[in-house]
């Protein structure tokens, strides 16, 4: 600083004040020099004063008491000043301002600005148009306006720009579309969450925010939205007539016969039909598993394997193998050998995917059946991670430049869904993405897809080490199998890419013990980790029949072993079953999240090739969030039963942290 310069010269939002008004606040500025780690104020503290940084930085995070997570909001170096706000309203403090270096502070109390407005008034009005300035222009960068819905006309072509059940959830409507840019209407502008999934859901649109009335909005969306409603459910002959296969059924050289079995109208109905009854279930999974009588079918339902009430006879077995191996290209003469296939259609002008899986068995061949909705992923990281602050912290390590990020868990868990949705918030960016998965689960429009081929030699680590050299921004790896794929994938994320991919670990912190196990050099994961996502599903409760209910002492002492942390007025629920949900109690499931930030605790703790116990330890200073304290999250908003998160929670989470 030059003579005659004054500190406040450098402090963006006082460089507008006169240099006599500087001169005369300067000299009331107290000086504070705070090391490293330590907190300048918490969140609810009194709002008694402003501060301005003269070197250093200075972390500003909320805290999720509940789950015990901080989600970092900003960082402030120098020139910069927190707290302004605050001692204007006189409001407590709305964050948690921590410093993360050695850093020179300049503070300004509320009791001297206010003796220095009454002595010179210009001074606080100087600093509230200054205030004003930075709102205004802060409003005209996020495009958001006051206004009203009332008179406004409503554009058709929005009806189906973005989910009606988003918009319900949110209270958002879309209003009007021009310029390359979307207006929605919202009474709540703060809800950053919702703006964020609303923005990534317009693809190359710009989004205006339109402030409004809360009973404004809830009209406009029952007057143009709720006429989308779901539909009557069709019985299951009228949906299995309207299955149109991409495939043609045709006779082949290989087994006419077969094929002609294949082709007959009966197993072209029955094949259809369960198809049906399977998208009407909303099932995963279909199984066609033979025994001595017949063919047993199965549905994978919320999870569970639900059994259809007829047996397919005997005789079927074979052409309703060969009509499925020729829609899925498989080779209906290969009875011995596993092989895997693809199988496209449509019902009632909505496309799926039916990824097909053969292996004999001792009465013959079972068929597996995934069902690939492109749907599922069409939900945005919010929608799956139902605790706010979880999903801000996913969504901000998936927009990192470089790193490595994994989501874990056992079969089944969600972990596809969570990565396509995660891949799919960052397509509309001007960014390259490649995948390399085994197989290909949904086309990703825009994004480079690679099918590993390991009988032609192309394996996860030869297109790994193909993309090192074609400058993608993210590398989507479906599953890090072997030491070659994790070595080359932590090499990727050290050289400035940022890789996502899966891996089969039980828990978080294991993921680090997995890729030590598979020959990554401590310093290697300790670079590349950002963060680890664990998940499992659960059963979501039937709104329409769910109930209050004291579960019993078995239950209670049930959840305590598993370190789930509750307050002993938290209510719980089930469901007895009911025409909506079929009986079952339940209906659709929902996620529990584990959440590791690689902080610098933890990364420092992995270089040192920490155990377990060390590595949780360092986990705890709100970087790590258990499946045991997200399963009191959900238990909290009443939409599990309590014996769902015994079924799922592992023995051995006995933290409650």
């Amino acid at each position: 600083m030059t003579e005659g310069q004054s500190v406040l010269d450098h402090v963006e939002i006082l460089k507008p004040l006169p240099a006599a008004l500087k001169q005369q606040l300067e000299a009331h500025l107290t000086e504070k020099s705070v090391r490293a780690g330590t907190v300048v104020f918490s969140e609810g503290d009194p709002g008694d004063a402003m501060y301005f940084v003269v070197s250093g930085e200075c972390s500003v995070f909320l805290t999720d008491k509940a789950l015990g997570l901080s989600v970092e909001l900003a960082r402030i170096g120098p020139g910069q000043a927190f707290g302004e706000m605050a001692i204007v309203t006189g409001s407590p403090r709305s964050a948690t301002v921590k410093t993360t270096e050695d850093t020179k502070l300049r503070c300004l109390s509320r009791e001297i600005l206010y003796k220095l407005v009454t002595a010179a008034p210009q001074v606080g009005l100087m600093i509230a148009s200054v205030l004003a300035k930075r709102t205004e222009e802060l409003n005209r960068n996020q495009y958001l306006e006051l206004g009203t819905l009332k008179g406004r006309s409503f554009d058709p072509t929005l009806a189906d720009l973005l989910p009606v059940a988003l918009l319900k959830k949110y209270k958002m409507a879309p209003v009007a579309r021009s310029q390359g840019a979307v207006t929605v209407a919202t009474s709540d502008p703060s809800n950053r969450v919702a703006i964020d999934d609303i923005r990534g859901l317009l693809g190359g649109d710009r989004l205006r925010v339109l402030v409004v009335k809360e009973v404004e909005v809830d009209a406009w969306l029952t007057m143009h939205f709720s006429g989308q409603a779901a539909k009557p459910k069709a019985n299951t002959t009228q949906l299995a007539s309207t299955v149109v296969y991409s495939a043609q059924i045709a006779e082949r050289d290989e087994d006419k016969a077969s094929a002609n079995a294949a082709n007959s109208a009966d197993v072209a109905s029955l094949v259809s039909t369960i198809i049906a009854e399977a998208l009407e279930k909303q099932a995963s999974d279909i199984h066609l598993d033979p025994d001595k009588k017949g063919i047993v079918v199965r549905y994978r339902v919320d999870g569970q394997l639900v059994t259809r009430e007829t047996i397919i006879p005997k005789s079927l077995h074979a052409p309703l193998m060969s009509r499925l191996k020729i829609l899925a290209s498989l080779n209906i003469t290969e009875k011995r050998l596993p092989q895997d296939g693809r199988i496209s259609f449509e019902m009632q002008g909505r496309g799926y995917d039916l990824r097909v899986a053969t292996v004999a068995t001792r009465y013959g061949e079972k068929m597996t059946l995934r069902v690939l909705d492109g749907a599922s992923i069409k939900q945005t990281l919010s929608q799956l991670i139902s605790a706010e602050k979880v999903s801000q912290v996913v969504r901000k390590l998936f927009t990192q430049q470089n790193g490595l990020i994994l989501v874990t868990g056992p079969t089944g868990s969600g972990k596809t869904t969570t990565l396509y949705s995660a891949l799919r918030e960052r397509m509309g960016q001007p960014i390259s993405i490649c995948t390399v998965e085994d197989p290909i689960e949904y086309d990703l429009p825009g994004v480079n897809q690679v099918q590993v081929n390991e009988s032609a030699g192309l394996g996860y680590n030869q297109v790994l080490s193909a993309f090192m050299r074609s400058n993608p921004d993210v590398i989507f790896v479906g599953e890090t199998r072997d030491a070659a794929t994790a070595k080359l994938a932590c090499n990727a994320a050290l050289s400035g890419h940022l890789v996502i991919s899966s891996l089969h670990t039980n828990d978080a912190l294991s993921a680090v013990g997995r890729l030590q196990s598979m020959g990554v050099e401590p310093y290697a994961i300790s670079g590349a980790l950002l963060g680890v996502i664990n998940q499992r599903l659960v059963r979501r409760l039937c709104p329409t029949c769910r109930t209050e209910t004291h579960p019993g002492d078995a239950v209670i002492n049930g959840l305590m072993s598993l370190g789930v942390p509750f307050d002993p007025a938290m209510k719980f629920f089930k469901a007895k079953g009911c025409q909506s949900c079929g009986g079952e109690g339940v209906k659709g499931r929902v996620g529990v999240y584990e959440l590791l930030v690689v902080s610098q605790k933890v990364r420092d703790a992995i270089a040192q090739n920490a155990d377990a116990v060390t590595l949780r330890s360092a986990a705890l200073d709100g970087s790590f969030v258990s499946l045991a304290r997200y399963a009191t999250f959900v238990l909290g908003q009443g939409i599990v039963d309590p014996a769902e998160i015994l079924r799922v929670v592992p023995r051995d989470q006995t933290t409650t942290a």
